[in-house]
């Protein structure tokens, strides 16, 4: 039986405590506590109790589609502490939601997608706004800045007729646990008597520096710094700059209650001076969280403005779910203006609107129209699909893989495009891609452009041809320094080596919007007609309409297995301070961070830069994509181009295969053993037994291949063995498909 009480909130105020019948608690158990303050008097606080009293006893009202029924019977503040953090049982794939609005077409439309890579602030996006034409006189969309600026997937569609946007959101719940997090640095830096602008700058930008709560609330400022900038019209937009005295007064008003809460928190549990990270996060986590009800009013406090923000959107529709959180915005209007002006909120960063920008809860952005570069001269705008996300390695000491959700569109796209930076070409990260492309089937769709060309010099270089040599001289070094670092295929290394020779572009001054450089028109010619091509797609089967099957010797897949798990031993054994390596020890608290993700956070693998799942995912198709390249035969002889292309095929199968295995085992599989990492362990000593389970998490994942295979390792081995078995097929029906269109 769950139940509700009515509890005293402080003088003259009241909560509700109760357990939840759908929320686990922090040990994965059912019945997560939850305490809400009411903000209102005895006898509607007992009325708000005595609904939830009713909700709980019912179980009919226990899912989320019930909640409009609900909030027609019962108090509506009953209604919100019951449902707001409920998760979805199937969470909308944000991709899926974009393409039911705006459909990417594909290369049966003629289309070519587009995917650009590369490392934070290569120049992706300044690439993108030539591409796109955008104007100097426009708003900066695709927004620019030094910093980590792209933090969702943006697609563009480059199609004749009305211009459309689409944009997606994070969910409530996520919100709610960034919101948490924010509010937590700043707790932390409360307690141990840190200054308001240090308090400040923790709640206002996460840790992972995606979730930046300034362009919601507003920039910290201290009273001696006020802007001038209030109340002033955008005559543009027709909307007001946010008025500056009313951000800093909510700002003001949360660092205060973080103060006091790190106030009382100190009266009521004293830290210990020695050692005060590790005694707040033993005495505070649970305690600020179902025993106060100043935390969780805070974070609600925060929701409430960030929900006010999506009140400034008077253009086109915004789609909410039963809880009135935004799910998708859309728009479709015959003027590009219309469009692309309402970017500033979703996608913008510029400084005046900080307290109004969306970006922070904008986890995709999809616009067609007839975008085409400012200096195309056909009247039809090429047919191309791009696709930009976050920079990838933000960290490159760390950074061994391409996280999986960008690794599981590599089969929609027809070209990758790795941006790299020309006057320091070839550093870790895009070596990085190159090998995890590669290694998942991309080869002959990777091409490299180059940004800042006109940056090169040096006394031995006199014209561009002497530039171009000494970048692709570079590049020819540093993939060629790749098999021994990798211990790669040689083969493959050439491959690679003389594919990027013949596609490796040049753009100078590729942010010059308005009279960009005839060197720059001619070479972006060159670079979108090669893209275009990529669309086409050879076939694999010979002339006589059979297609060549590679065969295996599968118990050579033990050494893929037994290389891959002292790979990624070798690495996250470093990061967990278990073991010597090249890799860095981590902080105690971003493991922790790490594994409250894994385990409390739907389809989430990940931290920051800590991707254990990415990374095992990445290693396990590079030792794979070694076996599979080397088959013990073929069925039928066939010219070696035509091997290759079924190799490639092969691996570009099995790519997503893997990492849906990898996500399975890693996570679904071992979700109580999360848990437990995260949750049980505490005080003196417990990063270290936090580490030691977390491995024990990565030995069951990956096991060991022994010569008596066990239950564990066995499996692991025959499920490899039947992705590939499944893959092959796969090619076989593929094939099938293409001829049978053919004939028709």
């Amino acid at each position: 039986m769950y139940s509700a009480r009515l509890t005293k909130g402080g003088v003259n105020s009241w909560a509700v405590e109760f357990r939840h019948p759908v929320l686990k608690d922090r040990e994965g158990k059912q019945g997560r506590k939850i305490r809400r303050g009411l903000g209102t008097d005895q006898e509607d606080a007992q009325r708000i109790v005595d609904d939830l009293k009713r909700i709980l006893a019912d179980e009919n009202y226990w899912s989320l589609n019930e909640q409009q029924q609900a909030k027609m019977i019962f108090h509506g503040k009953a209604v919100d502490i019951f449902y707001d953090q409920m998760e979805e049982d199937l969470i909308r794939d944000p991709w899926e939601l974009r393409n039911e609005k705006i459909e990417l077409p594909s290369k049966d439309d003629g289309y070519a997608r587009v995917m650009f890579l590369g490392t934070t602030g290569a120049g992706k996006t300044t690439v993108i706004r030539q591409m796109i034409g955008t104007e100097p006189d426009e708003i900066s969309f695709p927004a620019i800045s030094s910093s980590r600026t792209t933090t969702c997937n943006t697609e563009y569609v480059f199609r004749e007729g009305d211009w459309s946007g689409v944009v997606t959101f994070i969910s409530q719940a996520q919100a709610i646990k960034l919101i948490e997090e924010c509010v937590w640095e700043a707790f932390r830096r409360a307690v141990i008597g840190e200054d308001e602008k240090t308090i400040a700058k923790a709640l206002l930008s996460h840790p992972e520096q995606r979730f930046r709560l300034s362009y919601l609330l507003g920039q910290y400022r201290s009273s001696g710094k006020q802007t001038s900038i209030t109340k002033q019209l955008d005559q543009e937009l027709d909307t007001p700059y946010p008025d500056q005295l009313s951000l800093q007064t909510d700002i003001n008003y949360i660092i205060n209650e973080v103060k006091v809460l790190a106030a009382e928190a100190r009266d009521e549990f004293t830290p210990d001076e020695d050692n005060v990270d590790e005694a707040i996060d033993l005495l505070y986590e649970t305690w600020i969280r179902e025993d106060t009800e100043r935390f969780n009013e805070l974070v609600h406090y925060i929701l409430k403005i960030i929900k006010s923000r999506f009140e400034l959107i008077r253009t086109g529709q915004m789609h909410r779910d039963t809880r009135g959180w935004p799910v998708f915005w859309y728009h479709e209007s015959e003027d590009k203006t219309e469009v692309v002006n309402m970017m500033r909120w979703f996608a913008g960063n510029e400084g005046r609107r900080f307290g109004q920008l969306l970006a922070p809860v904008v986890n995709g952005v999809r616009l067609q129209g007839p975008f085409k570069p400012s200096w195309w001269e056909a009247d039809i705008p090429p047919r191309l699909v791009l696709v930009d996300g976050e920079g990838i390695g933000h960290d490159s000491n760390i950074t061994t893989s391409i996280p999986m959700d960008v690794t599981n569109k590599f089969k929609e796209i027809d070209a990758v495009i790795l941006v790299d930076n020309a006057t320091q070409p070839m550093l870790d990260i895009p070596k990085v891609i190159l090998r995890e492309a590669s290694s998942r089937g991309q080869q002959d769709k990777l091409m490299v452009v180059y940004t800042r060309f006109d940056q090169v010099q040096g006394s031995n270089m006199i014209d561009d041809d002497d530039r171009r040599d000494h970048v692709l001289g570079i590049q020819t070094g540093a993939i060629e320094a790749m098999q021994e670092a990798y211990n790669l295929n040689p083969k493959m290394i050439r491959q690679l080596r003389d594919h990027l020779e013949r596609n490796a572009y040049f753009f100078p001054n590729t942010q010059e919007l308005k009279n960009p450089s005839d060197e720059l028109i001619t070479e972006m010619e060159s670079f979108i007609e090669s893209v275009a091509m990529k669309a086409d797609k050879a076939a694999s089967l010979l002339p006589n309409g059979l297609i060549p099957i590679p065969q295996y010797d599968f118990g050579r897949l033990v050494i893929a297995i037994t290389e891959t798990e002292d790979l990624f031993m070798q690495k996250w054994l470093g990061l967990l301070g278990l073991r010597n390596s090249q890799f860095p020890k981590q902080h105690w608290t971003r493991i922790k961070a790490l594994s409250n993700r894994v385990a409390n956070w739907s389809k989430t693998t990940e931290y920051s830069d800590l991707k254990p799942a990415s990374d095992l995912a990445g290693y396990l198709m590079q030792r794979l994509n070694e076996f599979l390249s080397v088959p013990k035969g073929w069925s039928i002889p066939a010219p070696d181009d035509k091997k290759q292309s079924v190799l490639q095929r092969l691996s570009e199968n099995t790519s997503d295969k893997i990492n849906q295995l990898v996500e399975r085992r890693l996570k679904v599989d071992l979700h109580s053993q999360w848990i437990v990492a995260h949750s049980y362990y505490k005080g003196t000593g417990s990063a270290a037994n936090r580490a030691s389970e977390i491995r024990s998490i990565f030995e069951r994942t990956i096991p060991q291949p022994k010569i008596t295979y066990d239950n564990v390792s066995g499996d692991f081995l025959d499920e490899l063995k039947a992705i590939v078995e499944e893959s092959l097929v796969q090619i076989k029906e593929e094939e099938s498909k293409q001829e049978e269109s053919k004939q028709e």
